[in-house]
């Protein structure tokens, strides 16, 4: 069996940046529109070139273009919406187990343009033969 961890983006409005122990691992670009995305961004090396240590996994979202009509006083929308999840894989490649990390982000609001609307984190340490976090930090800006 093959313990594998991977990340899958399904929205990105305006720019998403990942990061994994201060390396940039994913970058969205600027994106509008709020298009569907299914991108998946395998991390298991990543997490196993220290396994003593733990690793934080960072997800920092951007709100940072104006309305198109350019007046400044308007809310931007954003979108993000990742899942961190383990697979397990059979000697033959075979997927026999997936398992969410966390309770997959999905979050959508109006704030003011060009500040980071999430910065997102998690800590990860290797338990046994698996992954799991141990704590997390969620920080969103938006217009109430």
């Amino acid at each position: 069996m093959k313990r594998e961890y991977w990340i899958n983006v399904k929205h990105v409005d305006n720019r998403l940046v990942i990061f994994l122990n201060g390396e940039t691992i994913w970058d969205s670009g600027i994106v509008h529109g709020d298009p569907q995305m299914d991108e998946h961004i395998q991390i298991t090396d990543l997490l196993q070139q220290h396994p003593e240590y733990a690793s934080e996994l960072i997800f920092e979202g951007f709100n940072d273009s104006y309305d198109s009509n350019g007046a400044e006083d308007q809310l931007n929308p954003w979108h993000f919406q990742y899942r961190i999840f383990s697979r397990v894989l059979d000697d033959k490649g075979m997927l026999l187990k997936e398992t969410d990390l966390i309770r997959p982000y999905d979050e959508r609001h109006l704030s003011n343009p060009n500040i980071k609307a999430i910065d997102n984190s998690y800590q990860l340490v290797l338990k046994g033969d698996e992954y799991k976090v141990i704590s997390n930090s969620l920080v969103q800006h938006y217009y109430e």
